[in-house]
């Protein structure tokens, strides 16, 4: 799908063949508002890391990574530990977000995997709001973490840099939206980026996976929103920085200490 400047969302340039992580994806090649171009090779975006496998390793190593900004809590990064390849000068960075209450929530929906169509529906409507809600919470509710990306990434002089989570969607979509927009790239193509996750990310293949980790008992139907990407996910975010900011730009500088110095250090770095 070309985007309004021609470019080929879904070049082979851009998602790389992974088998033990299938969501990752060069995120650079994309045209900014100003005419430039993010950069190939330098931005990269993933789910878990821990299954790689001994290809995989050769291509992430292959790809010469300064950093890697994982966003998952503590508890993940310590059961399901990143397969890396030896590369002492690569540095891993631990940012892990928590949005909202997931045990709260999960206590809400209840267990019974006998529920009827009905309770089905209001409890798949309920873990659709709640990620709406916890994309909201990013903006303003997580802005240490993404912050520390910021300044990390800029802290290595021209860093090539992975950001990633367990799925790669939600908590890395938005570090990956946020990065793209404070470069320049329209909101509308960054929803293209945030969306593309749909193709490599599949529900049916992670369901028992996300079950077992939540131990949850609940009908498929009712998880589902949790394993997929809608545009009111990333919307939602974004609607949260317009109502307390005027500009992106503002919010950058005001939320996340990136300001026009740091904007054009990064532009100068990752665009062409």
């Amino acid at each position: 799908m070309p985007d309004h400047d021609g470019l080929d969302l879904n070049s082979s340039r851009r998602r790389l063949a992974m088998y033990g992580t299938p969501n990752f994806r060069d995120f650079g090649g994309y045209h900014t508002s100003t005419g430039g171009t993010v950069k190939w090779g330098y931005l990269f975006r993933s789910g878990q890391l821990s299954t790689l496998t001994d290809a995989d390793l050769s291509l992430l190593d292959s790809l010469e990574l300064d950093l890697i900004c994982d966003f998952r809590r503590e508890e993940e990064q310590s059961s399901a530990p990143n397969r890396l390849p030896p590369k002492p000068s690569l540095r891993v960075l631990s940012l892990p977000i928590i949005p909202g209450s997931n045990a709260e929530f999960f206590d809400q929906l209840g267990s019974n995997s006998g529920m009827d169509v009905e309770r089905q529906d209001i409890a798949r409507q309920a873990m659709y709001n709640f990620m709406v809600e916890i994309n909201r919470d990013f903006a303003l509710g997580q802005s240490d973490a993404y912050s520390k990306m910021f300044s990390e990434i800029l802290e290595i002089s021209d860093a090539r840099f992975l950001v990633h989570c367990a799925a790669g969607k939600d908590r890395t979509g938005f570090a990956a939206a946020v990065f793209l927009m404070a470069l320049g790239v329209s909101r509308e193509v960054v929803m293209q980026d945030y969306l593309m996750t749909s193709r490599y990310f599949l529900p049916e293949l992670e369901m028992q996976r996300i079950k077992h980790k939540y131990e949850m008992e609940l009908p498929d139907h009712a998880i589902l929103p949790m394993l997929e990407v809608h545009e009111e996910y990333l919307s939602a975010a974004l609607a949260a920085i317009d109502s307390r900011y005027p500009s992106v730009e503002a919010y950058l500088e005001e939320e996340l200490g990136v300001g026009a110095i740091e904007l054009a250090e990064l532009r100068g770095r990752y665009l062409d």
